[in-house]
């Protein structure tokens, strides 16, 4: 049984910075005093590791390290709000900070690659990335439409996205209402001022460009150890079954869905939190027990 109520001076809080190419990026750390695993999460459009401010406790509680990078641009890391780099840039930023937290961590300890909701979509390009060569023992998508935009704009539309980028913004049309029914929180969402609410027609290029890697069965993952797709019964914001349909592809049929009593986005947001975090610190935790088996 996970051990939950921990006294709150065994968990380090830290921000370490991650030297990619031109800039320093901020990685986030909820660390406690004996880490038996790690987590290494993917936030979303719009988040940043402000949002984890009450998870990341929560699974250093349970002996979990938690990390989360602020993308360029994003929360408190450098960069032009409202932009995406390029697909390139974007997960050599993400290789680079995978591999701080192995070597933080070491080689043995289990790790969890979780992306949410666009975030997600990060993992999986990251995942088929050829540059990317960090041991990692499970990856969780969790309230992730992968695929979205293959799914949703037709050939045209996305080869005019791909052909014509520039600087107007696109609004993602994001409603507090859909991540969360507590007041709390969607106040937190309708007032954070480092949420980023809309990207240029270029960075949705370089979305629409993270996508056809992951999506073109050329370039699967070698193999990925372990995956789950997570979400609530139903999504405001994600189509489950398309969402999961690709989820398998990826996974060549590999993968496991787990689904919480919920029907909002947000799951760490939701009644459903602290199930969640036990459900990931423990699925991390089996991990190593099953690589040393």
């Amino acid at each position: 049984m996970i051990e939950t109520m921990r006294p709150p001076q065994n968990i380090r809080r830290e921000i370490i910075d991650v030297p990619c190419d031109d800039a320093r990026l901020a990685l986030h750390v909820w660390r406690p005093q004996h880490t038996k695993g790690a987590v290494f999460y993917f936030h979303g459009l719009q988040s940043h590791a402000g949002w984890l401010w009450e998870v990341g406790p929560r699974f250093a509680d349970n002996d979990i390290a938690f990390f989360v990078l602020d993308r360029r641009g994003s929360g408190i890391s450098p960069g032009p709000r409202h932009e995406l780099p390029g697909a390139d840039t974007l997960l050599d930023d993400y290789a680079r900070a995978v591999a701080a937290v192995r070597q933080t961590i070491g080689e043995s300890t289990p790790l969890t690659l979780f992306g949410h909701c666009l975030g997600g979509s990060f993992l999986a390009a990251l995942l088929c990335d050829d540059g990317f060569t960090t041991s990692y023992d499970s990856a969780v998508f969790c309230s992730s439409w992968l695929g979205r935009m293959h799914a949703t704009l037709g050939v045209e539309e996305r080869a005019a996205l791909a052909t014509g980028p520039g600087t107007e913004l696109w609004d993602a049309g994001l409603r507090s209402s859909d991540f969360t029914d507590e007041v709390k929180y969607r106040h937190f969402i309708d007032n954070d001022d480092l949420a980023v609410r809309q990207v240029t027609r270029r960075s949705r290029a370089v979305l629409l460009d993270l996508e056809r890697r992951y999506l073109d069965p050329a370039r699967r993952p070698r193999a990925v150890p372990s995956a789950t797709f997570v979400s609530g019964m139903t999504d405001p914001i994600v189509d489950l079954d398309a969402a999961h349909s690709v989820f398998q592809q990826l996974v060549s049929g590999r993968g496991a869905q787990m689904k919480f009593p919920t029907d909002k986005h947000y799951l760490f947001y939701t009644g459903v939190s602290d199930d969640l975090v036990d459900w990931t610190s423990t699925h991390t935790l089996l991990q190593g027990v099953n690589r040393g088996a």
